[in-house]
């Protein structure tokens, strides 16, 4: 992506001239703080937004992505932090919707729609109860079918944005496993989050966003938290705050009987 800038109706400028570039094969951070355009540049790569300067090229190639139909056509996948899922379908019907496999006579395949979808859980581990709603579905779950249905559209650059914000430790931990496994298959995945220690534990490299411009990329390996946090927020950050031991005073408040 090469000098991406959005302005909005109103003057409110989101990008600056943004230059954003993912290797194959790698897990890219893409690090700022709350409104500092990650989302919006992502969601111009995946084709929700359209940019009002900028040039597009995937594997070397210009392109022009109006819509996600294009971004798909492209190999690009995108799971937004708010999910996108019919709660009454089942999982297996939230996965082909709009890509459902046909027979001759034009009837849907569901033979075929669940030995696909199933073969894709025995690859990547994302596990899901295909015949139930999704309305009773943990988070978790959710979030898996969604993997599952941009993988299903054969999706190999697929873009997180703030992934762990609605899973718990242990589904954290189980998505970084996941990711881990996709970059030894050769896909390539984009990170958006603001989670300094999210960043260092799962990519390669990082790229930091301030107030919808590049401060700049750099190997995860080679940079510390405290730079990641400046970088982020343009001063230092104190990670831990010393304070002096006090000696306790009179009370100030103090309440008895209470009923």
């Amino acid at each position: 992506m090469r000098g991406m800038v959005k302005i909005y109706p109103g003057g409110t400028v989101a990008l600056k001239g943004v230059d954003f570039a993912v290797r194959e094969g790698e897990i890219h951070g893409l690090l700022g703080e709350n409104g500092a355009g990650k989302t919006t540049l992502m969601e111009i790569l995946y084709g929700t937004r359209s940019p009002t300067e900028g040039e597009i090229y995937v594997r070397g190639r210009k392109v022009e992505i109006r819509s996600p139909r294009d971004a798909m056509a492209l190999g690009i996948g995108m799971v937004h932090q708010h999910f996108t899922l019919i709660p009454v379908f089942t999982a297996l019907e939230n996965v082909v919707l709009g890509d459902e496999p046909v027979r001759s006579a034009g009837f849907l395949d569901v033979q075929a729609a669940r030995a696909r979808v199933e073969e894709l859980m025995e690859q990547t581990g994302l596990h899901v109860p295909l015949d139930e709603p999704v309305e009773n579905l943990s988070t978790g779950e959710r979030q898996r079918i969604e993997i599952l249905k941009m993988l299903y559209r054969n999706a190999d650059i697929l873009i997180l944005d703030e992934p762990t914000a609605v899973l718990t430790p242990l589904e954290t931990k189980e998505l970084f496993a996941f990711l881990k496994r996709m970059k030894e298959e050769g896909k390539t995945i984009v990170f958006i989050t603001h989670k300094l220690r999210e960043v260092k534990a799962i990519t390669d490299r990082v790229t930091v966003l301030r107030r919808g411009e590049v401060v700049g990329t750099v190997n995860t390996a080679e940079v510390s938290m405290e730079e990641l946090a400046r970088m982020m927020v343009g001063r230092e950050v104190l990670f831990k705050l010393e304070k002096k031991p006090r000696e306790p005073e009179e009370p100030k408040l103090v309440v008895e009987d209470l009923w």
